[in-house]
């Protein structure tokens, strides 16, 4: 059942209207204790988790009894259609193995990966037109596919990490997903369109190889990826080296990296409009040149795949998570670490600041203006591997007419929220409405909990 109640704000420093709090499900997965956490709903590099397509809201999630859900309700103010497939419950206690759904505008179907860490593909899709006329579309799991491991017949993809589902400026649906390993790992691509017959596996964009002081494989971490409003693609990274990766893995992580695609990914270009890499033939590899748009010193203390995106002029802004560049030494501990906002102007420049507030992992957007916000949970103590102790959920927002330099506090949740916030960009660069999608933390470890949509209008 639906719930709608009013948070009250805690701050007095609030530009915006009251926020709903709608219940997708009240009882989502928490692990007991996991390896690096214990919310599986909600993490920064599930891309997505909730999205909007005409006029309705979607997101996937795994349930209290483990299995695979996604849930739709029309918008504004909808009740929630719950569908959990009773075929496919996940058996470990990774949190690393989200689901993440994608629309393709161009037929209405609704597409779901989930259950990856160095996996086979685990894939389902709707029936066409699911997404372009759901008032007539029965909420059942005789609409999807069963599970595949194929894109493309006869194809089977292994090794598979992190995918990310994200659309083009034509209506099509992309995925990039790695296949290998942390400190071995190589990032690919695939296309879906169905005036071509569906799913084309364009392949490998970005590759492990290279020396870098001794470490002879890596992976790209990826902060996301988005098209702007000239049709380019732009994505950002930081590498994580394969050398002595079983020795607490993030500072193994260095230096911010920046490609784009005037292609829809099939060429990548360097900050500069180098033409750097074809997918597929020659990918991008740590010798390429021009990546590294910022610095950001090995073996210091670096968290990996962040936050990134576009605002009306093009610019991208990137928040890393990271040890401070002037601290006395390489630090572990998250508690010590902050933010910075790292951003490239519409003259290609890139520049850097620290941010007045920090947290865990976050999500950043920009409004139609250029304005940025930030969305955070807080918890009393930020090492969260092993455990989950979860905190208030945070906006903070500055204005691009001080060049983000005067950040601000507008909100901050009474609740405790585990994992990471994600944002539904889709209705937020339609609709001005920024929903989050964010579990409670639970009253006991383990035990189910509601997972929520908290949705805030930004005022005018």
């Amino acid at each position: 059942m639906k719930q709608i109640v009013v948070l009250t704000l805690a701050l007095s420093a609030v530009c915006c209207a009251a926020v709903t709090d709608s219940v997708i499900d009240p009882e989502a997965l928490n692990f007991v204790r996991g390896a690096f956490g214990t919310c599986i709903n909600g993490q920064t590099f599930q891309i997505e988790a909730i999205t909007s397509f005409n006029g309705w809201q979607y997101a996937t999630y795994f349930d209290g009894r483990k299995r695979l859900c996604v849930a739709r309700r029309r918008l504004p103010e909808g009740m929630w259609e719950r569908l959990a497939f009773d075929d496919y419950t996940i058996k470990h206690t990774d949190v690393h193995n989200v689901a993440v759904i994608g629309i393709c505008p161009a037929d209405g179907t609704i597409h779901l990966a989930f259950d990856h860490h160095g996996s086979p593909l685990h894939y389902r899709v709707s029936r066409p037109g699911a997404a372009t006329a759901p008032e007539k579309t029965a909420w059942t799991a005789a609409l999807f596919s069963a599970t595949t491991s194929e894109l493309v017949k006869g194809q089977k993809l292994i090794g598979v990490t992190y995918p990310a589902f994200f659309n083009t400026p034509q209506g099509r649906l992309q995925l990039s997903y790695r296949i290998g390993s942390s400190g071995n790992g190589s990032s690919h691509l695939a296309h879906y369109d169905p005036d071509k017959g569906g799913w084309q596996i364009w392949g490998e964009f970005i590759g492990s190889t290279g020396n870098f002081r001794g470490s002879a494989t890596r992976n790209a971490y990826h902060n996301g990826f988005d098209y702007g409003a000239d049709g380019r693609l732009h994505t950002t990274w930081v590498w994580r080296e394969g050398q002595d990766n079983g020795k607490w893995g993030l500072l193994n992580c260095h230096d911010l990296q920046y490609a784009v695609s005037d292609d829809d990914g099939r060429t990548w270009r360097n900050s500069d409009g180098k033409l750097i890499s074809t997918t597929g033939r020659a990918p991008i590899h740590l010798d390429s040149p021009g990546l590294t748009v910022q610095p950001v010193t090995w073996r210091w203390g670096l968290m990996n795949q962040l936050t990134q995106t576009l605002d009306h002029l093009g610019r991208l802004h990137v928040v890393l998570w990271q040890n401070l560049p002037d601290a006395p030494a390489p630090e572990k501990d998250m508690n010590a670490w902050r933010y910075f906002h790292y951003w490239r102007d519409d003259q290609g420049r890139w520049h850097s600041r620290q941010l007045p507030f920090f947290g865990r992992k976050p999500s950043i957007v920009a409004d139609k203006s250029g304005n940025l916000l930030v969305v955070f949970t807080k918890p009393g103590d930020l090492k969260y591997h092993g455990s989950d102790p979860g905190g208030p959920l945070h906006i903070w927002t500055a204005p691009a007419a001080q060049d983000w330099t005067k950040w601000r506090p507008v909100y901050a949740s009474e609740k405790s929220f585990a994992g990471e916030p994600r944002v539904d960009k889709v209705r937020w660069q339609q609709e001005n409405m920024l929903s989050i999608y964010t579990q409670e933390t639970p009253t006991e470890p383990g035990q189910p909990s509601p997972l929520h949509v908290l949705t805030w209008r930004k005022s005018k």
